[in-house]
C-alpha cells in the first residue's frame, strides 16, 4: 500500500502510519530471518536469553509479550535446532529453562546483523538525527500502553 494513495483522514492519523510501518517491518524481518532459516521471534528470545541469562519460558514469554504456546513452540524449534538447551528449572521444576548454546549464540549474531540491515532499509528516508528522535517518541509511545491480561510485556 502507497501511503499517499490512502485517503487524507487515514494519513491524518498517527495510528494509521505506524500501522502500515510496523507492517513493512514485519514483512522485512521475514524475509530477512528466512534467508537464515529462523524466525523473528526466534531472535527476541534468544536476545533475552543473552541479556537476562537462562530464562523459563513464562518469563520470555513476559518479557516479548509472546503468549505461552507461542513461547513453547519456538522454544521446540529452538532447541531441535540446537540453539538453546532446555531443561527444567532449577528454582521451580514445574518450568522449562532455556540456555544459549553456542550455536545459538552464533544464531544471534547473525541476526543482530539481518535486524541492523533491515532497520537501515526500513528507515532510509532518515536522518541519523531523525531516526533517534523516532526510536525516543516510539519508546515514549510503547511504554505508555498498557499491557492486556494474557499479554504481559
Amino acid at each position: 500500500m502507497d501511503f499517499s494513495e490512502a485517503p487524507a483522514r487515514l494519513r491524518a492519523l498517527t495510528s494509521y502510519a505506524i500501522t502500515l510501518a510496523a507492517s513493512r517491518a514485519g514483512q522485512l524481518a521475514v524475509e530477512r530471518v528466512s534467508e537464515l532459516g529462523a524466525s523473528k521471534a526466534a531472535y527476541g528470545m534468544l536476545a533475552v536469553i543473552d541479556e537476562f541469562g537462562p530464562s523459563s519460558q513464562a518469563d520470555l514469554g513476559r518479557r516479548l509479550g509472546m503468549d505461552r504456546r507461542s513461547v513453547s513452540e519456538e522454544a521446540v524449534a529452538l532447541e531441535h535446532g540446537g540453539f538453546v538447551s532446555r531443561g527444567p528449572d532449577p528454582a521451580d521444576s514445574r518450568r522449562n529453562r532455556l540456555e544459549m548454546t553456542a550455536a545459538g549464540r552464533e544464531l544471534l549474531a547473525r541476526l543482530e546483523g539481518s535486524f541492523r540491515t533491515m532497520q537501515d532499509e526500513l528507515l532510509m528516508a532518515l536522518s541519523p538525527e531523525d531516526r533517534v528522535e523516532l526510536d525516543r517518541l516510539l519508546a515514549l509511545v510503547a511504554a505508555s500502553v498498557p499491557t492486556r491480561p494474557g499479554h504481559e510485556r
